[in-house]
């Protein structure tokens, strides 16, 4: 099952639930309406075509419609999805032509759950978070359905994406933080919870390769610093001999034959009394500045 078939059958399937509540149903039903319907107006009303999901939603809506008193013309079951053709009279105009921006206002994020499920189960789609993209779209049945589900999403607190695929506009989240808000208030927790599972594992995998490539890079700075420390002390050591340096410099020069892995810090703690990190440093370039002078060209500076 793919990860959209998951969020439609969690969806439905909570949304049955509250499909005897003839509010809920209401707003779900002119959620539905707006982005899979279309109407056309006839004697004493209108007459609306809706084609669903076979599997899932199907046994929603037509609960949805048992609450609602809407009367069906007519059903036409294909392999997946199935079309409904239903009679909305005069006096139920509201069914169709419903006020979300007004019922937003006053059930705020608790009002929209009805709308959001129903937004995908009658237009939405998800990619599987596990494929490394975060992929939320939504392709309404007509073009005019974009400008309200747009209008929608934003009064939300959304930003979604318009882009043309096929002559058709979609709608596009690939926000990861907009994707899980959408999950968490469209009532799909189940699903909210795999997709953030696995968008942790991806961040903190993301975290530890990032760690990794940082360690490797300062593994590799200090390597090569070791080497010209080491090359500085052979070129001393050949023309003057190590015991020409000052002191300091002498045990820092032979302090790092002896622990030729060992890092600065490490290296201060052999002295005595300890030397900082910045003083072993300045150490090993005066150590460089020497052999430098003693070489000529030979060592280039750093």
């Amino acid at each position: 099952m793919t990860f959209s078939s998951r969020i439609r059958r969690e969806l439905a399937h909570r949304h049955l639930a509250h499909a005897d509540d003839e509010e809920w149903s209401l707003v779900s039903f002119a959620a539905f309406a707006s982005t899979s319907g279309h109407i056309e107006e006839t004697k004493g009303g209108w007459q609306l075509t809706l084609r669903v999901g076979k599997k899932f939603v199907a046994p929603l809506l037509e609960a949805i419609f048992r609450t609602l008193s809407l009367k069906l013309s007519q059903v036409t079951k294909g392999k997946r999805d199935v079309k409904y053709t239903v009679f909305v009279p005069h006096e139920k105009r509201p069914f169709l032509f419903f006020d979300f921006h007004r019922w937003i206002e006053e059930t705020e994020e608790a009002g929209l759950e009805p709308i959001f499920a129903a937004f995908f189960l009658g237009s939405g789609v998800m990619s599987d978070p596990t494929g490394g993209r975060y992929r939320l779209s939504f392709s309404p049945s007509s073009g005019g359905a974009v400008g309200l589900m747009t209008r929608v999403f934003k009064q939300a607190g959304f930003s979604p994406t318009a882009t043309r695929h096929q002559g058709k506009i979609h709608l596009l989240f690939s926000n990861g933080e907009e994707v899980a808000r959408f999950l968490l208030l469209s009532g799909a927790h189940n699903a909210l919870l795999a997709f953030e599972e696995t968008r942790s594992e991806r961040e903190l995998i993301g975290q530890v390769n990032r760690q990794v490539n940082f360690d490797d890079a300062n593994a590799g700075r200090r390597a090569e610093s070791i080497a010209r420390q080491l090359e500085a002390i052979a070129i001393i050591e050949a023309l003057r001999g190590i015991s020409s340096l000052p002191p300091p410099l002498v045990d820092a020069a032979k302090a790092r034959l002896e622990n030729k892995g060992a890092s600065l810090e490490e290296l201060g703690e052999t002295m005595d009394p300890p030397v900082s990190k910045s003083g072993m440093s300045h150490r090993f370039s005066r150590i460089r500045s020497i052999a430098n002078s003693l070489a000529g060209d030979k060592l280039a500076e750093h």
